[in-house]
């Protein structure tokens, strides 16, 4: 059968006759996902210096022999002394720059000015950025003139509970000066998880703001563990209409409750965390999270430095727990 040629699509299309308009959706689909669960579930603050303080402190220890006669004098001794702690503030960057004929034209999914755009991409990885860095292995470092400034992460403060590999070496204090060396990746145990939740009790007491988190990978040990995976328990929501799946949330059933367990793909790759989001805070300088600055070019285009001054306050990393050098 003869088929018609000269005014198909194929005739039409951008192999000839280039007739037919390129199709291009006008929505833009951002393929990363942007999550950054530990930062934007803890407290924040403010920061007004540099040398970012702030103060602790720890009750005694609970007695059976708590018994005075009556009117006895008091012991001018007791008391207390507060802990005083301190970060210095980083400050992440990202800049943009859009022409200014690039505004002129008509763009594909972005229906304002490109520069509102970028500026918006830009400050969601600004946000990753600060995720990543604070969930890392790093100790705090001054600014000067010619050093940037480091923020102490989360594992420079964690010094009561924690297991590293047979090769390793434990942090040996909390004041973000020192941290921990994992050593060579091995087998999680459940003997190590029990200790370092029977830790995280015994300082604390209290489960209810923890979560544990780990990137894809060691969640997965975590899940695939014979050893350990009998803790886990997974709660799957369905439509009973059409069996949709709509929820699933897994937490790890520990000898002290269920605790809440959280992929985070900011996470070291190593490193398991159980973290109190109540003992822990960021403390931002400037009165916000991300400042914006025009910057003056000698060309037709549009330019912006975004900012974010920022430091991790570790309130009481008694509460907290870190597991280094897992095979995931």
């Amino acid at each position: 059968m003869a088929t018609i040629t000269s005014t198909s699509a194929y005739e039409l299309g951008p192999q000839n006759a280039k007739n037919i308009r390129e199709d291009l959706g006008n929505v833009i689909f951002n393929v990363t996902p942007f999550m950054t669960p530990f930062t934007s579930g803890i407290a924040q603050t403010k920061a007004t210096a540099d040398n970012h303080e702030w103060l602790t402190d720890t009750y005694a220890d609970s007695r059976d022999d708590n018994a005075a006669v009556e009117a006895e004098k008091v012991d001018s001794s007791e008391g207390s002394e507060r802990t005083r702690k301190g970060n210095y503030v980083q400050i992440a960057t990202k800049g943009v720059t859009v022409t200014k004929k690039a505004e002129m034209f008509d763009r594909a999914g972005v229906p304002g000015k490109e520069m509102a755009y970028q500026l918006m991409k830009k400050g969601k990885e600004l946000q990753m950025d600060v995720e990543k860095q604070v969930l890392s292995n790093q100790i705090k470092v001054i600014p000067t003139n010619a050093a940037a400034g480091v923020s102490a992460t989360v594992s420079s403060w964690i010094l009561a509970n924690q297991k590293v590999a047979a090769d390793g070496t434990l942090n040996t204090a909390s004041t973000g000066l020192t941290k921990p060396t994992p050593g060579t990746s091995e087998a999680m145990t459940q003997a190590n998880l029990d200790d370092l939740l029977d830790g995280v009790w015994d300082n604390s007491g209290d489960f209810s703001s923890a979560k544990i988190m780990g990137s894809a990978g060691t969640i997965s040990t975590l899940r695939n563990n014979a050893e350990v995976s009998k803790g886990i328990s997974t709660d799957v929501t369905t439509n009973a209409a059409d069996g949709e799946i709509i929820n699933r949330v897994a937490v790890y059933v520990s000898q002290f409750g269920p605790i809440a367990v959280v992929p985070n793909k900011h996470m070291p790759a190593d490193t398991l965390y159980v973290l109190d989001y109540s003992t822990w805070g960021l403390a931002f300088a400037g009165g916000k999270k991300i400042h914006t600055t025009d910057i003056a070019t000698q060309a037709s285009a549009e330019q912006k430095l975004l900012e974010c001054y920022y430091t991790l306050e570790a309130r009481s990393e008694e509460a907290n727990a870190a597991y280094y050098a897992i095979n995931a």
